[in-house]
């Protein structure tokens, strides 16, 4: 499997999609809300995921 195919058997996926679940069944919040809130944690959690796959590779 790709690591950009849909795994359900990950679960780091899972954890995504039940958090997205959440905030649209529990927070109220739209799914096209939930999809901008996902975008913003992209865009602000991106540089410390490359620094936590750089430490990663070097141990």
């Amino acid at each position: 499997m790709k690591k950009d195919e849909l795994n359900l058997e990950s679960f780091g996926q899972q954890l995504i999609i039940t958090g997205l679940a959440r905030l649209v069944e529990e927070e109220d919040y739209t799914p096209h809300e939930a999809f901008q809130l996902l975008e913003t944690i992209k865009r602000n959690t991106f540089h410390t995921l490359l620094e936590l796959k750089k430490e990663s590779q070097s141990e």
